[in-house]
């Protein structure tokens, strides 16, 4: 079977950020399915949707759009997923996740609840 692959995960991030939240849902239980062995990519999804939708100020997803540190270190922070992954002993699939949502994110819509928490 084939790993959860960054157009997916984009697909996902996408309906994800356009608060489109039954849809995203939806993606993570079919790439569940899809990838059963995969769940370590799969639970960094997860984390990702549940820090969205709590609102999650403290997340590494939401600093990256309200914390202006953050968004200049988003190379810096991608490499470092890089190194955690080789410590625990080659590519853990959670920080390849990370890595695949820290590229894709110039790509994606800008988040509906990060942007409305930011300005209101």
């Amino acid at each position: 079977m084939m790993p959860v692959s960054p157009k997916e995960t984009e697909s996902f991030l996408d309906a994800l950020f356009r608060n489109k939240l039954s849809e995203a849902e939806k993606i993570l239980a079919q790439l569940e399915t899809k990838h059963p062995e995969d769940g370590r990519y799969i639970h960094a999804l997860k984390g990702i949707y549940q820090s969205y939708v709590g609102e999650d100020r403290d997340s590494l997803l939401y600093m990256l759009f309200l914390n202006e540190e953050f968004r200049k270190r988003q190379a810096e922070i991608r490499r470092s997923m890089d190194k955690f992954a080789k410590l625990l002993g080659g590519d853990d699939r959670f920080f390849e996740a990370w890595i695949a949502v820290l590229e894709s994110l110039k790509k994606l819509p800008k988040p509906v609840k990060i942007t409305s928490t930011s300005e209101g």
